[in-house]
This record gives structure tokens, C-alpha cells and sequence, in this order.
């Protein structure tokens, strides 16, 4: 079973990593995914063998805290998500007003010494410097207090044996203040000997200015960080946020306003002009043109009349309507959606194993770097007759302060976030982290005909008779046909109606999938049908055949082991479906049609839209083998359908995309769902997919050549080189403030998805 927790005390790659550890070794667990982003996490695990408890404590051990997933709305989410930066900007300010203070006391101190004042020889330095030094110390333990919280985190998973990020801010602070109260006692006791040299060698040598600069600019970069982390779900918050709080319930005579979390599938409500729709129904009474663009990106409004289905969020343009309740709560379009992202953002990218197994080890041999640099130090100074401790120290210092684990951890999910939101905002639901790089992948796109590439709604063109009355046999097919949902049986029970035949439902309905229907003795179906039921085709075929190179489907009817009649029904293509088909060829991917309809159909279609590989006459169960057959040669496939038949087709395809789901869009056998209708989405999905995985390439490589490049100019690899301050290193406040810029960077790139436009349609526009 599956069970999403909670999890505190998370603050960077190494903390999920350790997370995931501790809970993968917990017996019973079949697989533990952490989302450092949503602060939770998601265990597959046997009931039989473990339970919540025992992941809670497993988790504990690892210095963590969990807890069983509240699910919250996403507005009280980001409402919680506001406060608590609200509450950071204000330790942030009071920590920046004791910096100053800070800064001014010991720079100002530095320079007057510089320019020789107070001078060492002066009876009153020693008691100059004290003062100075006491002042510091005084200005650094507010922002000690305020930013305790990395001492309590990074020790208490240090000594775990589970290091994290506040594990690398805590040592470099701790060291920075445990060097600087020995400075202050040494000169102290200098003073207390009257030795003024002992006095200044010390006081030059104060880096207790670096704890607080160090916790500053740390925390500075996390609120920057956490505030450009919300933006990721803006698309989603957006979404939400067009869901009305209250709503017109009409009973009876009287309209009552209600919250909408109150309203009851059967219930009827009223929707006025300007208004948004409250929850999702079918429209009762009246007609409106819905802007349904933030739920599926499509910028026009829809002309709605009564039957047709709203979807909850969208807004009312024109005209007061009613629409009957069909669904609630989480059951609604919306929370759907809400929830195919969260599932999306809390998935793992394969993409990002390296970057997890990488931040197992990180933060450990970042604290190994810093013992080694301290020490080399301390040996090269040493060997060379002026041993150095401070450099030495403040060398080890800069290399703890800035490596950045968070960099790593936030490379992917923030891009999947961003990315899935972007999506969902142009209707197109990815429901996993993987699903963007299979789609980038995917080298072969097989399309489903009906409803896919075309309307999916049949038009009966002609009836060709060759025994009986027209009128009579069109009565007793649509008789057969008026019990089957297939478009075919329907565009005939509509021309029956249409010529105002009337007929009663067969009784003895048989459906023979890939064949056709019988009923009253009739056989209503293909070519394979009349071949199985032994009929006759005679000179039939030369109706066949016109109507296949028309792009027509062509249905037998016979009784009696008798020919009667040629139906000619034909399914026009959507308007996008040949744009589609000519992008997608443009961005060097293989395109091949699936169908049902013959060898002469199947090619008339094809030469429509521009493909020249073409599978006729395929059985339903037989598009799962052609998908084999191509992924046996090697190719990446992405299958495109409609969701009628195609879910073992599409669980078998690399990628399955369910094209025109509307409403519906718990396809369970899709990868990617597009809302709307429109082929062009598939090329958008691909694009989008695109640009995600670049830009997670873009953060992993950032993160990656951030540490490798610093840490070894932090441990003083150019040390011998001059510069006009001095030699080049390095010092712990420029380190706090690099590892601060690192993970916001990192953030701020994937926050550039929100700009992402689907280039075909604004090419399809112009």
C-alpha cells in the first residue's frame, strides 16, 4: 500500500537523500520517494510486514521529523507558505540592523588600525581592542539566537551520522566563534601581561564577524530561495484561485447564496455573467460562452448549450445559465488536475539519480575537503617557518560555508514543478517527472485514427442498395446499430432519425469487436464479417473501393447469407491534424497511422494528412503489438489515442498520451493527458517536455561545476596568486554569500518555464 507523510527538519539534497536511506532499509518498504520541494514523502510499502509507525521512527532515527500527510487546500498552502516568509523577512531585518552594527565595529576597527590608530604602543589599546571585541560579540549573538535553528538541525543530524547542509553552516559558524572567544581571551590575557604585540596579532585575527555574516547571508538565500520556490506552484495557485468561494443553489423559487464546499452532486446552480462556475455540471437551462483558457489553454471562449458539460473555474462570459452538480470535492476537474501535478512534482526523474547518489556523499566529503584544507594549511605555513593557524582555519571555514547541497536537491523538482504547472495551464497533464524525459525521448509518434486525428464524429454520406427498399433496410440497421456506442452506429441512427424512420431496439444485439454488430438476423459490418458469414461480395468491391479512396468507411450489410447494401460513412479530419502531423515530421520524429479501416481508407487518410506509414485493418488488440514490434528495433515510442480502446496501447507504448479527455482525465493508462482535443498539443507536450529537461540539464550542471569550480578556490588553490587586496582567497562571507546565490540561481533558471509559449500555435496564429 501507499502512504504519504509529512517530513520536518529538511533543508537540502543530503537530508532528502538520508531521508529515502533511513526509509528504504525499513523492512517491509518497497520504495520511499522524498520530495524535498513538498516537504513530504511517499512510501510503497507491506502492510504485513511494517506500518506507519515503524517509518515514522525510521525516520526519526535519521534526526527527521514525520508525520501522516494532512492534505491541505492549495490556497491554505500557500496562505501558511506567505506567513512563513513573512515571519523569516522579519528575523531577516533584525539579523541585517545587528550585521551593520557588527560590521561597522569591526571593519571600522581594522581600518583605524590600519591607518595606525590606536596605536599598539598606546597604554589604552589593549583596552580599545577589548572593548572593540566585547561590542562583537555583544552585536553577533542576536543573529546567533535569531538563526539557532542551524545549530539544533545541523548538529542533531551530525551526529546522527546524517550531515546535512545546516551541519556545514553550524561547524563553519561554530569554528568561526570558537576562534574568535580564544582570540578574545588570548587578548585578554595579552592585556593582562601588558604584551601590546600578543594583543594585536590576536585582534587582527577576529573572525567572529563571519559567524554572523555567515548566518545572515545563509538565511538571506533561503528567503529568497523559499520565495521563488512558491512561485513554482503560481500555475496551480492560479488555477485554484479561480474556483469561486460561494455559489447560487436554486430550489424550487428561491436562490440562496451558499459556500461552495457545501453544494451536493444533483444540486442545480445559477452562474450570472463575469461570474466563475463553481464546481463541475451539466448545463440545465440557458446557453453561455465559457472561457475555459486557464483550464485548457484555449483562448477562445466555448459556446455551451443545454447537455453539455462546465467544468468548475471556468468563467462565464455572456448570459445567465443553471448547470446540475455532477461532481464535488476532490472528484472535480480541478482537484484533479491539482493532484495529477502534485503526483508529477513528488515523482523521481531518472535524470537525477546521479545528482541523489552524488548528495549521499556530499555533505561528508565536503567535511573531509575541510579537514584536509586545514591541515595542508597548516603544514605548508608551518614547513615554510610561519605557521599560520588563522589562514588555516579561516580556509577551512570558506570550504564548509560554500559547498551547496541544496543546489542539487533543487535542480529537478523545481523544474518539474514549474514544468507540470506550465503544462497544466495550456492542458496538458503530465502525471510523472520521468513522463518529460520519455517524451523528449521518443523517436516514433503512433496516432490512433478516430477521434484522434479526426473528429471521431461520423457523417452517413451515401447508401448503396443492391437488393430491398432503401428507407426499409436503413430502418432495420439503425434498429441493430441504435444499441452500440461506436460513432459509426451512430452517424447511422441519426440519418434513420434525419429521414424520420422509426424503429425499435434489437433484441438479439450482438457486438463482435473488429467485426461488426447483428441483430434481426442482419450482419452489419467489414469486409471480414461478410468473409467469416460466407456472403458474397460480387460486384460490391467497385462500391468498396470508391468510397475507400474517398477516405469513407465502408459497412456490409447482409442477411440471409445476402448482400443488401454498401453504407458509406466518413469522419473528417480535425483542423490542426495536418499541421500537426508536418511539425512533428519537422522535428525529426517518425509518424505512423493505426486504424481499423482498410488498405484503401487507411492510405486516402494518410495521403490527407501527410504520413506515409500506415497500419490498416487493425484489430483493436493488435495496436499493442505494433507498438512492440517497433520499440523490438529500437525506437522510443509515443502512442497518441483517444482513450476508447487504447489503454493496453498505451501502457505498452514509452509514452501513452490521451488526446481529448475534457473532463475525463483519470486515464490511468496515459503518461500524458491532453484536455482538449487539438493534435498540435501533442507537438506542445513535446516542446514543453523539451524545455524541461533542458533547463533541469541547465541546474544540474550549475550545481555541479558551482562546487567543483568554489571549493577548491575556497581551500586556497590560488592563494600565491596577487591581487590588489592582497592574495586571492576566498574569505567565509564571500563563501556564505556565493552558497546563498547558488541555490537561488538554480531556482530562478527553472522559474524561467513560466515563460514558456507553445511555438507552434503562435506560428499557426501569425
Amino acid at each position: 500500500m501507499k502512504k504519504k507523510f509529512n517530513v520536518t527538519g529538511m533543508s537540502c539534497a543530503a537530508c532528502q537523500a538520508n531521508v529515502t536511506r533511513a526509509v528504504d532499509k525499513v523492512e517491509g518498504v518497497t520504495s520511499a520517494n522524498v520530495s524535498l520541494l513538498g516537504k513530504s514523502m511517499v512510501v510503497d510499502f507491506d502492510e504485513t510486514k511494517t506500518d506507519e509507525s515503524k517509518i515514522i521512527a525510521a525516520v526519526g532515527s535519521a534526526g527527521y521529523g514525520a508525520s501522516p500527510y494532512v492534505n491541505q487546500s492549495i490556497k491554505a498552502i500557500q496562505e501558511q507558505k506567505k506567513r512563513d516568509l513573512r515571519k523569516k523577512r522579519s528575523k531577516l531585518l533584525i539579523s541585517f540592523i545587528f550585521l551593520v552594527l557588527l560590521l561597522f565595529v569591526s571593519m571600522g576597527g581594522m581600518i583605524a588600525m590600519n591607518y595606525g590608530w590606536p596605536n599598539h604602543q598606546d597604554s589604552s589599546y589593549p583596552l580599545i581592542v577589548f572593548l572593540e571585541i566585547t561590542l562583537e560579540i555583544l552585536f553577533v549573538t542576536p543573529i546567533i539566537v535569531i538563526n539557532f535553528h542551524y545549530f539544533i538541525s545541523g548538529y542533531k543530524a551530525l551526529f546522527k551520522a546524517h550531515p546535512n547542509m545546516d551541519s556545514l553552516v553550524a561547524l563553519g559558524s561554530t569554528v568561526s566563534l570558537l576562534y574568535g572567544l580564544f582570540a578574545y581571551i588570548m587578548i585578554i590575557v595579552g592585556w593582562a601581561l601588558d604584551d601590546h604585540a600578543m594583543v594585536m596579532a590576536y585582534a587582527m585575527n577576529i573572525y567572529i564577524e563571519s559567524a554572523g555574516t555567515i548566518l545572515f547571508f545563509v538565511s538571506l538565500g533561503k528567503y529568497f530561495e523559499n520565495k521563488a520556490t512558491n512561485k513554482t506552484t503560481a500555475s496551480i495557485a492560479e488555477l485554484m484561485s479561480l474556483t469561486p468561494d460561494t455559489a447560487y443553489r436554486v430550489q424550487g423559487s428561491t436562490i440562496e447564496e451558499v459556500p461552495t464546499g457545501s453544494l451536493e452532486v444533483g444540486d442545480i446552480v445559477l452562474v450570472k455573467p463575469g461570474e466563475a462556475i463553481p464546481t463541475d455540471g451539466i448545463l440545465s437551462e440557458g446557453y453561455a460562452n465559457i472561457d475555459e483558457s486557464l483550464l485548457t489553454g484555449e483562448s477562445l471562449p466555448v459556446y455551451k448549450k443545454v447537455g453539455d458539460r462546465v467544468i468548475g473555474g471556468s468563467l462565464n462570459k455572456t448570459g445567465s445559465f443553471q448547470f446540475k452538480v455532477t461532481s464535488v470535492g476532490k472528484d472535480t476537474t480541478m482537484s484533479k488536475i491539482v493532484a495529477l501535478v502534485e503526483q508529477a512534482s513528488e515523482s523521481k526523474a531518472p535524470i537525477a539519480r546521479l545528482a541523489d547518489k552524488i548528495s549521499l556523499v556530499f555533505v561528508p566529503t565536503v567535511i573531509l575537503i575541510s579537514l584536509i584544507t586545514f591541515t595542508a594549511w597548516m603544514l605548508i605555513t608551518g614547513l615554510s617557518g610561519s605557521l599560520n593557524i588563522s589562514l588555516s582555519i579561516q580556509l577551512a571555514i570558506s570550504v564548509l560555508v560554500i559547498s551547496c547541497p541544496c543546489a542539487l536537491g533543487l535542480a529537478t523538482p523545481v523544474a518539474i514543478m514549474v514544468g507540470t504547472g506550465k503544462g497544466a495551464e495550456n492542458g496538458i497533464l503530465i502525471k510523472s517527472a520521468e513522463a518529460f524525459e520519455l517524451m523528449e525521448k521518443a523517436d516514433y509518434v503512433l496516432f490512433d485514427k478516430t477521434g484522434t486525428l479526426t473528429t471521431g464524429e461520423m457523417t452517413f454520406h451515401q447508401i448503396k442498395v443492391f437488393a430491398g427498399d432503401e428507407d426499409g433496410i436503413l430502418k432495420n440497421v439503425a434498429a441493430v446499430e441504435s444499441l452500440s456506442e461506436h460513432p459509426l452506429s451512430k452517424a447511422i441512427v441519426a440519418e434513420a432519425k434525419r429521414r424520420g424512420l422509426t424503429f425499435k431496439a434489437s433484441k438479439d444485439f450482438v457486438y463482435e469487436p473488429g467485426l461488426g454488430v447483428k441483430g434481426n438476423g442482419y450482419l452489419i459490418g467489414n469486409k471480414a464479417m461478410m468473409a467469416a458469414a460466407q456472403v458474397s461480395l460480387g460486384l460490391a468491391n467497385m462500391v468498396l473501393v470508391d468510397a475507400s479512396l474517398q477516405g469513407d468507411t465502408a459497412l456490409y450489410v447482409a442477411k440471409a447469407g445476402k448482400l443488401l447494401a454498401i453504407i458509406s460513412i466518413g469522419d473528417e479530419l480535425k483542423p490542426h491534424s495536418v499541421s500537426a502531423v508536418a511539425t512533428l515530421r519537422k522535428l525529426g520524429k517518425k509518424v505512423a497511422l493505426v486504424t481499423g479501416d482498410n488498405k484503401d481508407t487507411a492510405r486516402a487518410i494518410s495521403e490527407k494528412l501527410g504520413i506515409d506509414e500506415v497500419y490498416s485493418e487493425v484489430l483493436p488488440n493488435q495496436k499493442e503489438a505494433i507498438v512492440s514490434q517497433l520499440q523490438s528495433q529500437g525506437f522510443k515510442v509515443a502512442f497518441v489515442g483517444d482513450g476508447v480502446n487504447d489503454a493496453p496501447s498505451l501502457t505498452k507504448a514509452d509514452i501513452g498520451i490521451a488526446i481529448g479527455a475534457g473532463s475525463d482525465i483519470a486515464i490511468d493508462s496515459a503518461d500524458i493527458i491532453l484536455v482538449h482535443s487539438d493534435p498540435l498539443d501533442v507537438v506542445s507536450s513535446i516542446e514543453l517536455s523539451h524545455a524541461v529537461v533542458k533547463n533541469i540539464k541547465e541546474n544540474l550542471l550549475w550545481a555541479f561545476f558551482y562546487n567543483v569550480i568554489l571549493i577548491p578556490l575556497a581551500a586556497g588553490v590560488l592563494y600565491n596568486v596577487q591581487v590588489s587586496w592582497g592574495h586571492f582567497i576566498l574569505t567565509p562571507t564571500i563563501a556564505s554569500i556565493a552558497m546563498s546565490l547558488s541555490s537561488v540561481t538554480v531556482v530562478l533558471n527553472a522559474l524561467r518555464l513560466r515563460l514558456f509559449k507553445r511555438k507552434v500555435l503562435e506560428k499557426e496564429a501569425k
